[in-house]
């Protein structure tokens, strides 16, 4: 009896590269090319819809870079595989991409000879990095707390626990990429597609709650995002659009004082948590904290 088919999306800004990947894939009979997609914002639309079993996905891509969009569609389309095709030969930019939940890096300049090697093995649940890549071990990676809390599966968990905690109606975990000074969505809750792209990175300088909480190193509370002065106009409209009235944002911050995320909360009401929510933020906040802790302190010892 004949297999189901893999249903493979093509991301990629290079027309010829849907030709050569085309050419080759169609060689196994089991891989079939369900899209071919140029940008990443229309990536991430096309990975919702169609929740293909591959994606080889590009870094270099117009609208949303490759590695934003591999984050994002882990949360819309988790049983998706993911392996990045590229012409990038940084290893901190393949570690990075390799931090989302991908699969597989893949080198075009090895493709010809590695495609198929490529996709089954990530197909088979391996990960695969292009040869003449030299990444640091997994397990060297996994030692950190911060790189723990990317990977860990209890994010979006945690996030439905203190979104219930603190009687809310929203809410994000953002990590804390101490390499560009920013902080990324990592996990959500009832946010569309406007919330997400305009808050999925978010610098020093972005006048919100989340930016004005990592800056002070302190919990940040907006009782009235209408008439809130610390917010630009801009990020004023699109929470108000996202029909949020009140937000809380409350810093991870691990043992040693360093900043590893953000968890925020926001509410469709103004006045936002009251003292007795908060201290229930703070009570899931640190045992969160300390099962990541706990995760990395063997290798301390």
């Amino acid at each position: 009896m004949a297999m189901p088919q893999i249903r493979v999306l093509v991301v990629d800004d290079y027309e010829p590269w849907h030709g050569f990947v085309s050419t080759l894939l169609g060689k196994h009979p089991d891989l079939k090319i369900i899209g071919q997609v140029f940008d990443g914002l229309e990536a991430v639309q096309q990975a919702e819809q169609l929740q293909p079993d591959l994606i080889l996905l590009d870094i270099g891509l117009p609208t949303l870079n490759g590695i934003e969009v591999a984050r994002r569609i882990k949360k819309i389309s988790p049983a998706s595989k993911i392996l990045f095709a590229t012409e990038n030969r940084s290893c901190d930019i393949a570690e990075d991409a390799l931090s989302t939940g991908a699969d597989g890096y893949l080198v075009k300049s090895d493709a010809a000879k590695e495609v198929l090697p490529a996709v089954l093995a990530v197909l088979e649940g391996n990960r695969f990095v292009s040869p003449g890549l030299s990444l640091q071990a997994p397990s060297a990676l996994g030692n950190h707390p911060s790189l723990q809390f990317v990977h860990s599966a209890s994010i979006s968990e945690f996030l439905g626990s203190v979104i219930h905690a603190s009687a809310a109606d929203y809410g994000t975990v953002q990590f804390f990429d101490s390499k560009r000074g920013e902080l990324r969505i990592v996990a959500q809750h009832g946010f569309g597609a406007e919330f997400l792209d305009y808050f999925d990175t978010v610098h020093s300088d972005h006048l919100c709650v989340c930016s004005a909480a990592m800056n002070r190193s302190t919990r940040v509370v907006v009782t009235d995002v209408d008439a809130e002065p610390l917010l630009s106009n801009e990020s004023r409209g699109v929470l108000l659009r996202a029909k949020v009235r009140a937000v809380q944002s409350t810093p991870l911050v691990e043992r040693s004082g360093k900043l590893i995320g953000m968890v925020s909360t926001h509410y469709g009401r103004p006045g936002g948590p009251t003292p007795d929510l908060l201290q229930n933020v703070d009570d899931l906040v640190a045992t969160f904290l300390a099962k990541l802790d706990s995760l990395s302190s063997p290798s301390l010892h």
